[in-house]
């Protein structure tokens, strides 16, 4: 076994423990609409939060391909949990970008979760040395379980002015609003703020895209692969979840005989095509998905910095992994008719979450012309996602 294999399976030996903790509560937080606590410890004490986390600053510093890895083991636990890898390690990635005095008073806790919206901005006014922050914030998942909450607000009122704040959680309030069809215990609440005090320390004017420098704790080769390698932190989950519907599909075939037929499911000529096409669309997207992270990886390792193509085709590859695998979990529960609609039923409880991933802002399927229109040269709807 090579240094580079045995360096992958210490990582995702590392999350076993962990994986074993959160498959035992994915009930429970399906229930109350946010991870159990035992489950976060685990998943902490394993080093969620330091994946993408310098060396420098008690971190993991794994390549995305890794951190994928680990994101799709802890995905076939429960996919609620494998979302805590994006909640406690975008914020992370994102503070390279960071000037290093924010680093070291935000980060000094490795383990510290900081979670992060760009749903809502708030509202900030100045108060002596530093900001008073108001309103409310979106889709904040992980919040129950974060110290600090990463997210834009307006210090203008025109909204030209727009920086990034970091809030303590412990002075925020939760608004328990996730009442959602499914990844419910990803427990992504609003979050409200009511003047709450935060230090100029705890304020960063967001640079012009293209002119960011890394602080001198984020010189790994990590860091010169695009942002979006955030998807290995979130995309898998919804590669699971194609390859758990697959599953569920072949033992279905091998036992159902559906109603008013002589013959079981595995006989029926539709239900055989649909289950191929899902397949073939399965391993395409997936393999797709794993060489970009790879070749970004790669990139990175020699030295290059991403350019815009490379940056763009990496996120074509998230975006399709994420709409693959919704035809694919819509394809099995064409070819398993009835068995899809019974509540707890495994298909069900798969349907449900990959309904709610595949609308998800970041890789829903207008994303796909985001790419184009960066490749053509044509106006960017979302442009800081491809820079």
């Amino acid at each position: 076994m090579n240094a580079t294999r045995q360096g992958v399976d210490n990582v995702l030996g590392r999350f076993e423990t962990a994986a074993e903790v959160a498959a035992r509560q994915a009930d429970w937080a399906e229930a109350h609409g946010r991870l159990a606590d035992e489950t976060v410890a685990a998943l902490l004490a394993a080093g969620i939060a330091r994946l993408y986390l310098p060396e420098s600053l008690g971190g993991l510093e794994v390549d995305p391909v890794t951190c994928a890895r680990v994101t799709e083991r802890l995905a076939l636990a429960d996919p609620s949990a494998a979302w805590f890898v994006m909640v406690s390690n975008s914020a992370k990635l994102m503070a390279a970008a960071w000037p290093e005095p924010m680093v070291e008073h935000l980060l000094g806790d490795p383990d510290a979760v900081v979670a992060a919206s760009g749903n809502r901005p708030y509202r900030a006014v100045p108060d002596g040395e530093g900001f008073r922050i108001s309103g409310v914030n979106s889709f904040v998942s992980g919040c129950h379980h974060a110290r600090w909450l990463l997210s834009p607000a307006r210090f203008d009122e025109s909204g030209a002015d727009v920086r990034t704040v970091v809030l303590p959680m412990s002075e925020c309030e939760i608004v328990d609003n996730w009442q959602v069809l499914g990844m419910r215990g990803t427990g992504s609440n609003d979050v409200k703020a009511t003047d709450v005090w935060i230090p100029e320390i705890q304020t960063l004017r967001m640079p012009e895209p293209g002119t960011q420098q890394r602080n001198r704790y984020y010189q790994g080769a990590l860091y010169r692969c695009p942002g979006r390698i955030i998807f290995a932190t979130y995309v898998p989950v919804t590669l699971v979840l194609a390859q758990q519907a697959l599953a569920t599909l072949d033992a279905l075939a091998e036992g159902k005989t559906p109603y008013a037929e002589a013959k079981k499911l595995k006989h029926r000529s539709i239900a055989q095509i649909k289950s191929g096409k899902a397949l073939a669309t399965y391993r395409a997207s997936r393999g797709y998905f794993f060489d970009a992270l790879a070749d970004a990886w790669a990139r990175a390792q020699r030295g290059l910095d991403a350019s815009a193509e490379d940056k763009a085709d990496l996120y074509l590859a998230g975006t399709h992994a994420v709409q693959s695998s919704a035809t694919v979990v819509r394809l099995v529960a064409d070819a398993a008719g009835s068995s899809v609609t019974y509540q707890g039923s495994p298909l069900e409880r798969i349907l449900r979450d990959m309904e709610t991933l595949r609308h998800h802002g970041f890789a829903n399927e207008s994303r796909y012309g985001s790419v184009s229109q960066l490749r053509w040269g044509a106006e960017l709807d979302y442009p800081l996602m491809l820079r």
